[in-house]
């Protein structure tokens, strides 16, 4: 029973936690930010141009990928966060503690780890008040959305409202 339960909040692929743990945990995080009054941060990472790679190298290319991916974040990221793939060549981060300021140094330092695997494009935003977390994701959603318009590779947050 515990290997079913644990399958069902773990990527096959990567070994990360998926969408649903996401979705069980960071609420939890989130809570406990608001509570100590610290920041949380959330950011959308999208590997550039990863259709392209499945196209002209395979699929099992593009699960590779994947899989370096994710242990290169598993080795950059703090104990405290959360990293999640969210779907496709997507993966979601959850920054406790973290302004935008420190959260801008830690996810360039991500970005340039997983660049000799393949560049990555960031989009991130810092929760304000008691922003429900779809908000927050859909902020950093927007941010990732306008890197890649911005010609990729690069992090950047989401504007203040």
């Amino acid at each position: 029973m515990a290997e079913l339960a644990a399958s069902a909040v773990t990527d096959a692929l990567t070994g990360l936690p998926n969408r649903r743990a996401w979705e069980e945990r960071v609420p939890g995080l989130a809570a406990a930010c608001a509570r100590a009054g610290t920041p949380l941060t959330v950011a959308v990472l999208d590997v550039d141009r990863f259709k392209a790679l499945n196209d002209s190298e395979g699929h099992l290319a593009g699960d590779r990928l994947l899989v370096r991916i994710a242990q290169v974040l598993r080795r950059e990221v703090r104990a405290e966060d959360v990293v999640a793939r969210w779907g496709g060549e997507e993966f979601a981060l959850a920054l406790p503690g973290c302004s935008a300021q420190e959260a801008r140094v830690l996810l360039e330092r991500v970005r340039l780890a997983v660049r000799p695997v393949r560049s990555c494009s960031v989009g991130f935003a810092v929760r304000r008040g008691a922003e429900p977390l779809e908000d927050v994701l859909g902020r950093a959603d927007a941010a990732l959305y306008a890197a890649k318009q911005a010609g990729r590779d690069v992090v950047l947050e989401a504007p203040a409202v």
